[in-house]
C-alpha cells in the first residue's frame, strides 16, 4: 500500500510542476506582449495621427479596382489586421497597391527587440526587412503613408 501512495505523491506534485510551469509560462508570455507593445507604441501612435486622413482616391482604384468607391476612404480603413492583438498590438499590417505591407515588433529567442517590415505582393517575392532600433523601422512607415494620403 505505501508504493500507492508513493506513486500517488509522485503523480501529484508532477501535475503540480506542471500547473507551475504552465503559469509562468502565461507570465512570461503577457511580459513578452507588454514589451513588444511598448516598443511599437512611436508607430501605433504614427498611424493613430493619420488614420482619420484621407487616402489617395488613385491608390483606392489600385488596391481595390472593381468596388473602390464603396471602401472606407480614410487610412483605417486600409487596416488588414492588427498585429499582436487587440489587448497589446505590436504592429499593423495594411493594404496597399498590389499587396500587403506590414510594420511590426518582435522578439528573438533570446529578448531582444528587433523592428520588422514586410512587403507582400501577388505573384512576387516576398520582401522583409529587420532593424535594430526603431527610426529606420518609422522611416519605412513614413514612406507607406506619404504614398498613399492625400495630403
Amino acid at each position: 500500500m505505501n508504493t500507492v501512495n508513493d506513486t500517488l505523491s509522485k503523480i501529484k506534485a508532477q501535475a503540480e510542476r506542471a500547473r507551475s510551469s504552465q503559469e509562468e509560462g502565461k507570465e512570461t508570455s503577457l511580459e513578452k506582449a507588454q514589451r513588444r507593445h511598448a516598443a511599437a507604441l512611436p508607430l501605433l501612435q504614427a498611424f493613430a495621427d493619420v488614420q482619420d486622413n484621407f487616402v489617395k482616391i488613385d491608390v483606392l482604384k489600385r488596391i481595390w479596382p472593381g468596388d473602390y468607391d464603396r471602401r472606407p476612404d480614410r487610412v483605417h480603413g486600409l487596416v488588414a489586421a492588427v498585429l499582436g492583438g487587440e489587448a497589446h498590438p505590436c504592429g499593423l499590417m495594411l493594404h496597399v497597391p498590389g499587396g500587403l505591407c506590414s510594420f511590426e515588433v518582435r522578439e528573438t529567442w533570446d529578448g531582444k527587440i528587433i523592428y520588422t517590415s514586410s512587403r507582400e505582393t501577388t505573384g512576387a517575392r516576398h520582401l522583409l526587412w529587420q532593424f535594430d532600433q526603431p527610426e529606420p523601422w518609422l522611416d519605412g512607415f513614413y514612406r507607406t503613408m506619404a504614398g498613399l494620403l492625400e495630403v
